[in-house]
């Protein structure tokens, strides 16, 4: 089985903590930064900028797991940092707006290293290959479907626009594929994996493509 071929002989993906570190701050930020651009008290940029950054896991852990805490919960450094994030941008914040564009290619690593993760959590947890898939998904764009939830926004997930789950759903589908087809074991196909994720989703920024929206045929007319 695919799921045994995985996480036999100790071969899981493990991510790097300290890229674990700058991926879940650069989420947070975004969600400071989205805070903040409302108009939020400090409650309300803590709240979303936490959400933000760890949502995907406990959607995954609560959701398709639950088996005790979720491991976000577990580790007191990521949470520290995860904290951190919005206080540093409320001080910032001026800056840290200038900085997007370098926030966005850190998202793009962070989104495939997530999905990577997220699908390997799941097999570890004994589920199959396509809840793998959702479990990655989950991981990689949760987050951001919190975030826009709880701030009454329509969920940018659920609307046209540049690839980004898409490309979250693609890294899961290549990070379990290719050891599948026996092209490279698992640690060689998540960073193959991060690698295209990031690539495809810089790409998606520079030539902005995007999804487009599909439409019923509206009913025809009386004669």
């Amino acid at each position: 089985m695919l799921t045994a071929w995985l996480i036999q002989d100790g071969a899981a993906f493990e991510l790097p903590h300290a890229f674990s570190l700058v991926a879940h701050f650069t989420f947070a930020v975004t969600g400071a930064l989205a805070a903040l651009r409302r108009g939020y008290d400090v409650v309300g940029v803590f709240f979303l900028a936490v959400t933000t950054a760890i949502g995907g896991g406990l959607i995954r852990d609560g959701i398709l797991i639950s088996s005790g805490p979720a491991s976000i919960l577990t580790d007191g450094t990521t949470l520290a940092v995860v904290m951190a994030a919005p206080l540093l941008s409320l001080f910032f914040h001026p800056v840290l707006a200038r900085l997007e564009r370098a926030i966005a290619v850190i998202d793009a690593a962070g989104l495939g290293a997530f999905a990577v993760y997220g699908a390997q959590r799941s097999l570890n947890a004994g589920l199959s290959v396509p809840a793998a898939i959702m479990g990655g998904t989950i991981t990689a764009v949760g987050g951001g479907l919190l975030r826009d939830v709880l701030t009454r926004e329509e969920p940018l997930l659920l609307k046209p626009g540049q690839f980004y789950a898409l490309v979250a759903i693609g890294g899961c589908c290549l990070y379990l594929g290719l050891p599948r087809l026996g092209w490279m074991q698992p640690d060689d196909a998540a960073n193959v994996t991060i690698v295209a994720v990031f690539a495809v989703r810089m790409l998606a920024i520079r030539f902005n493509w995007r999804t487009t929206a599909l439409r019923l045929r509206p009913p025809a007319s009386p004669p």
